[in-house]
């Protein structure tokens, strides 16, 4: 039962959904999400058996149906590498409620399901990513109820040098104010500081929509709202890039289905 105990941290990236509601862009960052969801734990599985994986987390659903556990979503980036997301409600001091509730009921898996377990699952890794406010943009009501919206995340992971860091931020805080100010409709961009689990100087951009089609599509009413600030966003983006060492860009969709809602 060691490994099932290790593998019980759950992770989250929380995927920001786009609401129907145009909200105030100066009261951004002060929106209920930042309240709601201050850190995430994001476990990422590379190699994963995709019918077992999907089994094993369909089993899971079905066992936590009507407990009022912990919730978490399953996100997949292809066909080798999945996500299961949960919320940290209060920060860190979440984590150790929630494994402690996920180690108690994994005593009560048989040899098949353990074995489903072994199947499903290749290598995995778990982090710790803070939200970050100031470098995002978001409407000012925005809530976690928005979270399951919008199924479909463009991520950008950008791995700062390491005397660039603050350059970094401050490149993306100055232009996420500038989208801020600017009220670009359907816009919902998510920045999160790395913590355990990450190199030391991370931060993921989180780009949320309907579809990767609806983000496509609405790539030219945010070039048209930027036009008025096009060469100083243009600025801080090169500043950012400039910032890091590697970049990493990847897209992620939410299966509803091996999601667990907590109801």
């Amino acid at each position: 039962m060691h490994f099932i105990r290790r593998a019980v941290l759950t992770v989250a990236a929380v995927c920001i959904a786009v609401p129907a509601f145009i909200a105030t862009p100066a009261a951004a960052q002060d929106a209920p999400i930042f309240d709601q969801v201050p850190a995430v734990m994001y476990e990422t599985y590379r190699g994963v058996n995709n019918p077992a994986f999907n089994d094993y987390f369909a089993m899971l659903v079905e066992k936590y149906g009507g407990t009022g556990g912990h919730p978490w979503a399953i996100y997949r980036e292809n066909a080798k590498v999945a996500y299961r997301i949960t919320v940290l409600p209060e920060g860190m001091p979440s984590m150790l409620p929630i494994q402690q509730a996920r180690v108690e009921s994994f005593q009560e898996f048989d040899q098949a399901q353990m074995d489903m377990w072994n199947a499903g699952w290749g290598s995995r890794h778990v982090s710790i990513w803070n939200t970050a406010p100031a470098m995002s943009v978001v409407p000012d009501r925005f809530t976690v109820d928005d979270i399951r919206a919008l199924p479909y995340n463009r991520v950008v992971v950008y791995h700062l040098k390491w005397n660039q860091a603050g350059a970094f931020r401050e490149a993306l805080r100055a232009r996420s104010a500038l989208d801020r100010e600017a009220g670009i409709e359907g816009l919902v961009q998510t920045a999160w500081n790395g913590g355990i689990g990450t190199n030391a100087q991370v931060v993921m951009v989180r780009y949320s929509s309907e579809s990767e089609l609806a983000l496509l599509e609405s790539r030219g009413a945010r070039m048209e709202a930027r036009a008025a600030y096009r060469e100083e966003w243009q600025a801080h983006n090169r500043a950012m890039n400039d910032a890091a060492y590697r970049i990493e860009r990847h897209d992620q969709r939410r299966i509803n289905d091996l999601s667990y809602s907590g109801n």
